[in-house]
């Protein structure tokens, strides 16, 4: 998405606006801690640090089918308006995804080409190549224990000169959590599970 100078000024500042003093250290809330779902997030000038972790009661390989069904993740994930692999090489993927984050009513593009490596048994490495971000890094593992399995999830990414400052914390962090709970909630959907009421 190409943006004129024009526009980039006037999405700075609504976005700086709306998410002034959003830059500390992102944690949920009382309320959101309690679903099992364990979302970190950091800034630091343009680097930006997530740490996540969920349980859910699926066998590793399903969870892993989720995980990596990209080209239909723009069925089960809000926010992501395409994705799809574009190229594959044994264990390796090419995969592009266009994603909105929406802060107030401005939609904010963070689109990538990215390089995913899958390691057995369980784990995948994700390299930027092009994209919104200028150099990322995620590492998502899963471990498997008497029927549930352990996703967790660390990034580290340094945003391009355009994104804004405003893109604080708390709205990358809420954006990250509305995605893991989705991805949670296709897992336990296509093992023909739910999750049980005060249960993650």
């Amino acid at each position: 998405m190409v943006f004129r100078s024009s526009r980039i000024l006037v999405n700075l500042s609504l976005l700086a606006a709306l998410a002034a003093g959003s830059l500390g250290p992102f944690r949920a809330s009382a309320a959101e801690a309690d679903d099992g779902l364990n979302v970190n997030v950091t800034r630091k000038d343009d680097i930006v640090k997530v740490k996540a972790d969920f349980a859910v009661d699926v066998s590793a390989p399903q969870a892993f089918a989720v995980l990596t069904d990209y080209d239909h993740m723009r069925d089960f994930l809000p926010g992501v308006a395409e994705s799809k692999v574009i190229q594959r090489s044994g264990n390796r993927l090419v995969v592009s995804q266009k994603v909105r984050i929406k802060v107030g009513f401005i939609p904010v593009p963070l689109d990538s080409v990215r390089q995913v490596d899958l390691e057995p048994p369980y784990k995948l490495v994700s390299q930027a190549l092009s994209g919104s971000v200028s150099k990322a890094q995620v590492i998502t593992t899963l471990t498997e224990t008497q029927g549930r399995t352990i996703v967790t999830y660390e990034s580290e990414a340094a945003m391009n000169s355009w994104m804004p400052s405003g893109l604080g914390t708390s709205i990358i962090g809420a954006h990250v959590r509305e995605q893991l709970t989705h991805m949670r909630a296709e897992m336990l959907r296509r093992q023909g599970k739910a999750a049980k009421p005060g249960q993650p």
